[in-house]
Formats: structure tokens, C-alpha cells, sequence
């Protein structure tokens, strides 16, 4: 029976990368209304550079806001110091190390690429401390409520209200995220936050509250989330410092959800004859039996929501990446046994997931607009990249398709390098449209993409 074909990525060819500088200098860079003297990056870890499963010095260095501090600089803007970790491949919060690609051989023996986490140098990258303040403040797993929370990174506080990341560079014991942001002085900042506040739900099958919770898997209750973004930007604001709000991109366009077709089942009249038999002889209810046909199916999904406790997953609902292939390449996972409602995204819960980042970018938009200061629909301008949509930037098309469109790293959430540049060329223009500053953008095409073996 053939399953799931669309995960393993065949090489193609060569990757090829520009060596052209990365800076276009078109424009003398003035910064218009705005000081770039002093500038901030506050969010998590779409700020901080994580990539590729962990955080690790190539994507710190390569930081959508490292990126654009190096912009700034030509502009009157100072130094963009950044909490860096050790050289080599970094971690997560679990000690596991960046995922890379690495050549394999695939179920029906051609060979494949598969991401598998680099081999170990026995680094622990939380364990020095080091002195700000810091420009990137940035924090993996941050949620909007933690950038004001005191003592975030206190691992005395719990495990609720602690953050390895936040550890390894934090003032002191009792320090907030916006608290040390606030020691560098900032003129200027940019703001990206809220994913997180939706992300843990939806990329754990929506196990959370998708009314409201402070769980680990809850999306934020709405109101802690707009007092949250009308302190953090009302702090920021304190001292006349003006600044960019980016917004939420829609979590359901990116490769965690959208790799894994949800019709990826493909069956023969006699396959689908022999599972329809299955199912009947388990003594399922035929109005129950899922309607399996030649060619693609969607594929066995748990719901709770089923008498019978599943169905075929339908369009519009997703298969997560998490998902372990071999359970569907070979165990019957999609078809003989439905997939764990952990591993699927149903619609209902899509329609959570969708409703509140809508509400949350309004707030977002709003507490920007209120602020006078500039605000970046990210999520609209990645809605352009949703595949069979590609854009071309310095030569380069670019997609949100997993490894290929290179976007997006290989844990299918966080940006490559490349992706960051591109996200810090849509944040340099809107800061020139909003500020009358005359930024330079970067050469897309000198960032890398996806790194094959």
C-alpha cells in the first residue's frame, strides 16, 4: 500500500548562493523622523535567530534584526550587541542540537534527504551568563505576557516561569525581558510577538483551551494579551523612542502544517476495496466506514467529535509535521489505524487558530496606530509565498514550501537565514515609508537558504 511520498525531499541538484555583497547601497541611508542610535529588538524566537530546531550562532548573526542594525548603522545607528551563543550547533531547550539534512534512502529504496538533529559537540550554550545590556532580546518560547513577567528566567520561580534562554543572559534573578530591554536606552524598536501565544496549541494538536488559558498548550486569553502589548509598548515609548510592530503571521501557511498533504493516503481499486473489508469485518458501522476510493484519500484521523471516534480528514485540516513518518510509511498510520488527534489539526481547531491571530494582529494594529508607530503585516506579505504563489527577490523565488521554498528552516517553523533577510527587507521599508528614513536593503540572494549535504 502506498502512503505518504511528499515528506522526503529528492535532491534535485545543486544549491547554488550568490557571493555578492549582501548590502544594497542604491540610497545615502538618512534615518528621516526616526534615531537610530539605540535600537531594540524585543520578541521571541522568531527574533532571536532560532533556526533549524535550536538556537545556535549562524542564525543569531543572521537575525531578521541583526540584519537591519547592521542597516542602521549606515544610518547614524550604534552597535547591535547580541547575547551569542557558543560556535558550532547550538541547542534547544531540550539539549538537542540543530537539525540538518542528511542523505538517506527512502521506503521505496531511492535516496532521500531526511532532517536529523547534527551530531553533538557537547556544548551547553545556557551556561555563561553574560553582560548587557543587549540589543536582541529576543527570547525562544517567549509568549507576549513573559516579556513583562519579573523573574522569567529564575529557575527558583518554576518551571512555568522559567526560560534557559532568558537565563543565560538576564541582569539578575528578578529580571523581566522588557526590564533589561529597557537598560539599553532604546530610541528605536521593533516589536514582533504573539505567535507563541497561539503556536504551542496548534502545533500540539490543539490539546490546549482555545478559549483562554495560561497552560502550556492554551492560547492566551485575550485580554492578558492586549494589556501585555500595551505595556510592553507603552514602556518602550517612555522615553520618546519610536519603533516598528510586526504582526502575527497565520501559523496554519507554514511548512509544520502544510507538508503533509491531508489526502496523502493513495490507494489502488484493490487497496481501497481491502480497507473498506477492514473496517466492516471490526464490525464498523457502514455509514461509519470511511469512504475509501482509488487514488488520494485523506488519510484516518482520530476525532473525538466521531461516534465511532474517526473519520477521513478533510480539506482545510492539516497533518502535522511532528507526525513520525515511519508510523505512516509503514506501521498503517492514516489508513488501518487513524493518525492521534496530537499529530492533526481538525477544523474546528483551525478555526480557533485562525479567529485569534485575526483578533490578536487587530490589537496589535491598533496599539501600533495608537503609538504613532510604524506597523508590518508580515502575515500578509507571506500569504504571497503559499505555494503553487512564488515570489522572486534578487534573482531568488522564494516559497513557504518545506526545504525547497527556502523560507523556512527544517523544523518547518523558524526562518532561514534567508528568510530573516527577506523579513528584514519588509520591516526596512515599511520603517522608510513610516519615518521618511532611506534604509538599505539587503541582497537576499547572499543569505543562505536550507543547507544541503
Amino acid at each position: 500500500m502506498k502512503r505518504l511520498t511528499h515528506f522526503s525531499i529528492f535532491v534535485m541538484g545543486m544549491l547554488i548562493l550568490s557571493q555578492c555583497d549582501p548590502s544594497i547601497s542604491e540610497r545615502t541611508p538618512e534615518s528621516g523622523t526616526a534615531d537610530f542610535s539605540s535600537y531594540v529588538a524585543v520578541g521571541n524566537s522568531l527574533t532571536a535567530g532560532y533556526s533549524d530546531n535550536a538556537l545556535h550562532r549562524d542564525g543569531q548573526l543572521n537575525s531578521f534584526p541583526a540584519i537591519i542594525g547592521a542597516q542602521m548603522h549606515q544610518a547614524g545607528g550604534g552597535d547591535f550587541l547580541q547575547p551569542l551563543v557558543q560556535p558550532g550547533v547550538g541547542s534547544n531547550s531540550s539539549g538537542q542540537a540543530r537539525l540538518v539534512l542528511t542523505i538517506t534512502i527512502g521506503p521505496d529504496g531511492s535516496p532521500a534527504l531526511s532532517p536529523v538533529p547534527a551530531a553533538s559537540q557537547g556544548q551547553n550554550i545556557f551556561a555563561d551568563n553574560q553582560t548587557g545590556p543587549f540589543n536582541n532580546m529576543g527570547v525562544p518560547g517567549a509568549r507576549t505576557y513573559h516579556i513583562v513577567t519579573e523573574g522569567y528566567g529564575n529557575r527558583a520561580a518554576g518551571p512555568g516561569n522559567y526560560n534557559p534562554f532568558f537565563t543565560r543572559f538576564k541582569s539578575d534573578a528578578n529580571a523581566s525581558v522588557l526590564g533589561d530591554a529597557m537598560m539599553a536606552q532604546p530610541t528605536f524598536f521593533t516589536l514582533w510577538i504573539g505567535n507563541n501565544d497561539i503556536m504551542a496549541y496548534a502545533t500540539s494538536g490543539g490539546s490546549g483551551d482555545p478559549d483562554g488559558g495560561m497552560g502550556s498548550n492554551d492560547i492566551t486569553p485575550g485580554s492578558v494579551f492586549t494589556q501585555s502589548v500595551q505595556a510592553i509598548v507603552g514602556t518602550l515609548t517612555s522615553g520618546g523612542a519610536k519603533g516598528a510592530v510586526i504582526n502575527i503571521p497565520d501559523v496554519t501557511n507554514i511548512p509544520f502544517f502544510t507538508t503533509v498533504p491531508w489526502n496523502g493516503l493513495h490507494l489502488t481499486p484493490e487497496q481501497a476495496a481491502a480497507l473498506r473489508q477492514g473496517y466492516e469485518a471490526q464490525g464498523v458501522p457502514e455509514s461509519m466506514i470511511p469512504d475509501f476510493q482509488q487514488g488520494a484519500n485523506g488519510f484516518v484521523i482520530e476525532d473525538p467529535e466521531s461516534p465511532v471516534g474517526f473519520r477521513m480528514a478533510e480539506s482545510g485540516e492539516f497533518i502535522l509535521l511532528s507526525v513520525p513518518q515511519a508510523s505512516l510509511q509503514t506501521e498503517g498510520w492514516g489508513s488501518t489505524t487513524p493518525i492521534p488527534d496530537e499529530y492533526t489539526l481538525r477544523e474546528p481547531q483551525v478555526l480557533s487558530v485562525r479567529g485569534t491571530i485575526l483578533e490578536f494582529n487587530e490589537v496589535l494594529e491598533s496599539v501600533a496606530s495608537g503609538a504613532g508607530l510604524a506597523f508590518v503585516d508580515i502575515d500578509a506579505h507571506l500569504s504571497t509565498l503559499i505555494p503553487p504563489s512564488l515570489g522572486v527577490f534578487d534573482g531568488l523565488r522564494l516559497s513557504t514550501e518545506y526545504v525547497l521554498g527556502g523560507v523556512f528552516s527544517l523544523d518547518g517553523v523558524h526562518m532561514t537565514e534567508r528568510g530573516a533577510a527577506m523579513v528584514a527587507n519588509v520591516v526596512i521599508e515599511e520603517i522608510n515609508h513610516h519615518y521618511g528614513s532611506t534604509l538599505s536593503p539587503v541582497n537576499i540572494s547572499a543569505y543562505q537558504g536550507v543547507q544541503f549535504p
